[in-house]
């Protein structure tokens, strides 16, 4: 390295031969040029190690770097291979999905069919049963009647002796006579 005195004593002597001017801008730059020259031989051995830690650290980054993008790299070629596998399988699931929608839409009435038949097989046995009751209740109003129609006319044939009564039974009785 050069001789600090020499460094000084040559600066020196630029400066009485007004080669190099004292300004402001002048001081900086020789600040400057010291604070770079000092921390240079002063701190080498620590930013010699910092730019080593550096260097290692852009160097691991880059090796991950290379084995993410060769990882991605083969798992896009591994898709290459599979994707016109795929494009086939979809166009295979597209027909049989086209298939399988037309057999529905032609099934489909049936279904609908087979739905209303037999929920009017339901209602159908329901209005049976319905019609059973109400027949055997008319039957039995009828019979209340009749009981009651014939407990009145006894009523009155026997009780009250109505003539109309007594004749209604007696023509009630040839007509029974005649059949038999």
């Amino acid at each position: 390295m050069l001789n600090l005195s020499i460094v000084i004593g040559v600066s020196l002597i630029l400066i009485s031969k007004n080669i190099i001017l004292l300004n402001e801008e002048t001081l900086i730059l020789l600040c400057f040029i010291t604070f770079c020259y000092l921390g240079f031989t002063k701190l080498k051995d620590s930013i010699v190690k910092d730019f080593e830690d550096q260097k290692n650290k852009i160097q691991v980054e880059l090796f991950e770097s290379f084995e993410l993008i060769s990882n991605s790299v083969s798992i896009n070629l591994k898709w290459q291979k599979i994707f016109p596998i795929l494009i086939t399988n979809f166009a295979n699931l597209e027909i049989h999905l086209k298939n399988l929608s037309s057999r529905m839409v032609i099934q489909l009435p049936f279904i609908w069919n087979y739905d209303i038949r037999k929920k009017y097989l339901k209602k159908l046995v329901f209005t049976k049963r319905l019609e059973q009751q109400i027949s055997k209740l008319i039957i039995l109003l009828l019979i209340k009647k009749i009981e009651r129609v014939t407990f009145l006319k006894y009523f009155y044939s026997t009780k009250i002796k109505i003539a109309p009564f007594k004749c209604n039974s007696q023509i009630l009785l040839r007509q029974y006579i005649e059949t038999i």
